[in-house]
């Protein structure tokens, strides 16, 4: 997926529609080349090869405008600039059919920040001390949500709050320690230990979320919808948290 401006568009099309109406007659030579050296870069970044290739005449007329001596654009340079955009424009308007943009629907939190700040959704300094395997799933999690795919969205979820619950228990369990740490077996130690340990309240939501979400969200035969999705969301955030807050 690649991100664009749909501004671009727009002053592509604006731009373009001034070219076609009169070839740039009488327009200063400089401004006309720069509108023609814009439109060639324009077909360049929006990614319309198609109509690129179908330019090569109308950039041979752009060198000319560079090398003429005139300060305005002759009738005669103009009509040749608009026949060929006329050209051009059938072969721009079969592409541009197959080009679709989607829009991104409003969701429980900012578009902003689910796709660039997901930092701010948690608790101040929080994310700077997330290891980075738990950073980049929760910030895919966070897109994902922006994006309306739940399903992903619970699956990096539960991997990056699994991340923290083994750092949960390897803050409290410095000895004796699983060789192969599952969430389940975390919490029962933790709960069994002597103090220090995590408070009842967290152990409880993780345990909570493992039966509810995490072993759920292992079944290839489960989908989620995008509120389901935003509520583990919420109980993630909160269990992220609440175990920073406790180690």
């Amino acid at each position: 997926m690649k991100k664009t401006n749909v501004f671009k568009y727009y002053a592509f099309g604006y731009d373009y529609g001034l070219i076609r109406n009169d070839g740039l007659y009488s327009y200063d030579m400089k401004k006309a080349i720069d509108m023609l050296e814009s439109f060639f870069d324009s077909t360049e970044e929006l990614g319309l090869e198609v109509t690129k290739k179908a330019c090569d005449d109308l950039k041979e007329i752009l060198k000319e405008l560079k090398e003429s001596k005139e300060k305005k654009v002759d009738g005669e340079l103009s009509g040749r600039i608009q026949t060929e955009i006329d050209r051009i424009d059938i072969v721009l308007d079969a592409e541009l059919k197959l080009k679709e943009a989607f829009e991104l629907t409003d969701k429980r939190y900012s578009l902003d920040k689910l796709l660039y700040n997901p930092k701010k959704l948690l608790a101040k300094d929080v994310f700077d001390g997330l290891n980075d395997h738990t950073k980049r799933d929760f910030h895919l999690a966070c897109g994902q949500i922006a994006l309306t795919l739940p399903t992903g969205v619970a699956f990096h979820l539960m991997r990056a709050l699994e991340e923290q619950v083994k750092e949960l228990y390897c803050h409290f369990k410095k000895k004796n320690r699983m060789n192969k740490p599952m969430w389940g077996p975390m919490i029962k130690e933790l709960r069994n230990k002597r103090n220090p340990k995590p408070s009842e309240k967290l152990l409880d939501l993780l345990d909570s979320i493992r039966i509810h979400y995490r072993n759920p969200t292992q079944h290839s035969d489960l989908f989620y919808t995008i509120d389901e999705a935003q509520d583990l969301l919420n109980q993630t955030i909160s269990a992220i948290n609440l175990i920073n807050s406790e180690i």
